[in-house]
């Protein structure tokens, strides 16, 4: 098996026992059988739980800021971006639902806060940056406070469709998003 390969059943097997049974009902002897090696291998990548836990966070976390990437001085426009990102937003909120809705779930554990809370300001501050260049390019007065708008009101439509409404209205959100965003450009 590739190292990466191995790897990555792990943190897949991780993922999965963590969002169905909870990070603390989750043993690594549990993990390294769903996944299909064995403990000492999970150990080899991984020199505890909690690692695992950051390794999945980190993991999410480049998935969401390389949706929001911005190319600067790309021949697109803005309002194209802005709708590519839109679009990529929502297949990657439905593509990874279970493991975006479990680590909402993590905000609220005490226990785990002071791991998580660098990991999910770094993720937020690469998707302000990212948003704060869309707006650049878009020639907004103030590109910072847009983007820090933007993305709160992307937080907001990530909560609700992940955690609070079952039948959330997610595409409907994000065409709303996109039309209210669309012209605030030169």
């Amino acid at each position: 098996m590739r190292p990466q390969a191995g790897k990555d059943k792990i943190l897949d097997a991780a993922l999965d026992l963590f969002a169905t049974r909870g990070f603390h009902r989750t043993s690594v002897d549990q993990i390294a059988a769903k996944a299909g090696v064995s403990k000492g291998l999970t150990y080899n990548y991984f020199d505890r739980k909690e690692d695992l836990l950051i390794a999945l966070v980190e993991r999410a976390s480049e998935a969401m800021v390389s949706v929001a990437g911005v190319h600067a001085g790309s021949a697109t426009g803005y309002q194209i971006m802005l709708r590519d990102l839109l679009a990529r937003f929502g297949r990657m909120l439905k593509q990874n639902h279970e493991g975006l809705s479990f680590q909402l779930s993590l905000l609220f554990d005490p226990a785990l806060q002071d791991l998580l809370r660098p990991l999910l300001r770094k993720r937020s501050e690469g998707l302000l940056a990212a948003s704060k260049d869309l707006f650049h390019t878009a020639g907004v007065a103030d590109p910072e406070m847009t983007a820090r708008r933007f993305v709160s009101e992307l937080d907001g439509i990530a909560l609700h469709y992940l955690r609070v409404f079952e039948d959330y209205p997610l595409d409907d959100m994000l065409i709303g998003l996109y039309e209210n965003y669309k012209d605030i450009g030169k």
